[in-house]
């Protein structure tokens, strides 16, 4: 659908299409009006529901389908034909400049052999050119008159007339364009245009998704191929490389190992077991002393690490190293270590110095590699999040506004209903409470369900990054007169007695004093809150205390906060810090607080997070936190 030129309505306004109030008549309405107003709101009702499923599909269609974007298209372009009163709709996306056709529902063949086909540069010659061009919604209310639209006969090939041309904007630029068309001059509507946005951006949320997942498909490509080098090096090495399996027979063996121990072929070609290896060797001299003794050294703990020293009749050192298989037997590294005798001091430090760096090299490529599965998750979170948020809102707000009208509704027509015999008002009257209730109801779970959303935008949001040097005691001191004053604020009533054991002598550490900030008022506020439901639900004398104690333990700090609450049951103490599980009532908790908690402490300061509760008793939370340099990359 190449939509070009001419005169259009450019949409500007970008504010939801909420209903006007109606207003309440003086006189007495009729039964027919209040049926009608009753038909109205029902209608309007049913076209949220309608644009929520919509939204649902095109959000299920984008978690399943990854690394799969047609798919998601045309599940955009389709929802955007029948919801919005369109015959054809096109999505073109940008390359290299050009927009090039990705998707399209119901186009003639004809029309779709010249959309699929044409290349469109940004100008005001084409709708999909001039949308790109402003970066805004376009709409031309006939492209057969329009006097800009440059290829009017294209238009009448596909037999539309009133276009409509929304831009997919990532980061304020066009990454393409979807446009819809209707065979008849009639102009979108707001609500129309608004609802077409909103795909719009479930498209970019789409195409990102597949970008993003592609690039981590590339890493992951890229990683495996770096294994795969990795073996072909260690097949090659220098050492001779043994391996026996669960059994302890011989299977696998390189050149070298062969060589250093000067083994025929025959032998080995028997695959003995490993205790007929070893008396073989023995008998050639290369084991003195207590045979049987040796013999159980090298088969006792097979699962575990072993590394010795001994010396060839000939006077060369052989080192020995053991190291077990998954799933059962062991492989035997053998190296000729004569020449680096003298040296061994050195080389052990070499050997210290390398596996410090190795471990270092493994935790920097764990941190990574987490760093772009949370980077992706992320976005693909606040993206979610987001979308979700719009209908939800709508859905809200609608609710909040259906409940006034029906309360006008009933007082505007309480002379009428009045008039009505008992029976016939009963019911009306039960019908109008019936719609208040599942409205109210409607708008509690819609509140609800934004307290999710936002947990989740929260959840998704990176870190400030701001590392500091940061007295934690005055940060636990900072941490607690919030949440205590918080707590105030919502129930005037609430009282603790909050007792701070806090070690004076603590040297500042180096943290991101924000986000630990973010996990201290997280605990202390789920103790304010078990605290206060133990205190109402016991009938004996109850003082609620919550206690925060710092003190230095081992190469770091650790922070308990012990409250006397309800406690936790220990089956729910090993899902706790999981995402989404909480053990508060439903609409009282997200389950996200723990969560993100858990991610702070140990994924972003490398420490430990636990918990350990008596139901009835106490629940204690201990953070321990690294000193350690933190080194930006």
């Amino acid at each position: 659908m190449r939509r070009r030129g001419g005169s259009e309505r450019q949409v500007k306004s970008r504010r939801a299409d909420t209903p006007k109030t109606p207003k309440v008549s003086t006189a007495a309405p009729s039964i027919t009006d209040l049926q009608t107003q009753v038909g109205m709101l029902t209608r309007e009702l049913k076209e949220a529901r309608e644009q929520q499923t919509a939204t649902a599909d095109v959000l299920k269609v984008i978690s399943g389908t990854a690394y799969e974007l047609v798919p998601v298209l045309q599940t955009v372009v389709s929802a955007a034909v029948r919801l919005c009163r369109a015959d054809q709709a096109t999505i073109y996306r940008e390359e290299n400049g050009e927009y090039r056709w990705a998707a399209d529902h119901s186009l003639a063949p004809d029309y779709a052999r010249i959309e699929r086909n044409v290349r469109i540069r940004p100008s005001t010659g084409t709708l999909v050119g001039r949308v790109a061009l402003n970066r805004d919604t376009v709409q031309i209310l006939d492209a057969w008159t329009d006097p800009l639209y440059e290829v009017k006969e294209d238009a009448r090939v596909g037999g539309v007339h009133t276009m409509l041309g929304v831009p997919l904007l990532r980061d304020g630029l066009p990454i393409g364009v979807i446009g819809l068309a209707r065979q008849k001059i009639e102009p979108y509507t707001e609500k129309e245009i608004a609802l077409v946005r909103t795909f719009a951006d479930q498209a970019v949320i789409a195409i990102e998704n597949a970008r993003l997942l592609a690039e981590l498909r590339s890493r992951t490509d890229e990683l495996t191929q770096r294994q795969a080098e990795l073996r072909v090096t260690f097949d090659n090495m220098a050492d001779g490389v043994v391996m026996f399996d669960a059994a302890a027979r011989l299977t696998a063996w390189n050149r070298n190992f062969q060589e250093i121990l000067d083994l025929p072929e025959a032998f080995l070609a028997q695959r003995p077991s490993f205790t007929d290896f070893f008396r073989y060797l023995a008998a050639l001299g290369e084991y003195s002393g207590d045979l049987e003794a040796e013999l159980s050294r090298h088969l006792q703990d097979t699962d575990q690490e072993l590394r010795l020293e001994r010396t060839r009749p000939d006077g060369r050192v052989i080192e020995v190293r053991r190291n077990p298989v998954p799933g059962g037997g062991f492989v035997l590294i053998y190296a000729d270590i004569t020449e680096r005798k003298g040296a061994e001091e050195a080389i052990r430090a070499a050997r210290d110095a390398a596996e410090n760096a190795l471990r270092d090299l493994q935790e920097t490529q764990a941190s990574l590699v987490h760093a772009q599965k949370m980077a992706a998750l992320g976005q693909l979170t606040a993206g979610i999040a987001h979308e979700i948020k719009n209908p939800l809102n709508f859905v809200n707000n609608f609710a909040g506004l259906s409940v006034e009208l029906l309360e006008e509704l009933k007082q505007a027509a309480a002379e009428a209903i009045g008039t009505l015999d008992a029976g016939k008002r009963s019911e009306f009257l039960e019908t109008i409470r019936m719609l208040t209730y599942n409205l109210e109801r409607i708008s509690e779970h819609g509140r609800r369900a934004d307290g999710i959303v936002r947990g989740m935008l929260q959840h998704s949001r990176g870190s400030s990054g701001d590392w500091q040097a940061t007295d934690l005691n005055a940060l636990v001191e900072e941490s607690s007169n919030l949440a205590y004053h918080g707590a105030r604020a919502q129930d005037q009533d609430f009282k603790v007695t909050l007792e701070l054991d806090l070690d004076r002598n603590l040297a500042p550490i180096e943290v991101v004093s924000q986000d630990v900030s973010r996990v201290l008022l997280n605990l202390i506020s789920n103790g304010f809150y078990a605290v206060t439901k133990r205190g109402g639900e016991s009938t004996r004398a109850f003082r609620p205390t919550l206690k925060i104690a710092t003190h230095e333990f081992g190469e770091g700090v650790e922070v308990r906060v012990r409250d006397n609450g309800v406690g936790i049951p220990a089956e729910d103490c090993d899902r706790l810090f999981q995402p989404f599980f909480t053990t508060k009532p439903t609409g009282e908790g997200t389950g996200l607080g723990l969560s993100i908690s858990y991610e702070i402490i140990t994924v972003q300061h490398g420490g430990t997070i636990t918990v350990k509760s008596e139901v009835g008793d106490f629940t204690e939370f201990t953070v321990w936190l690294p000193r350690r340099q933190h080194t930006v990359a």
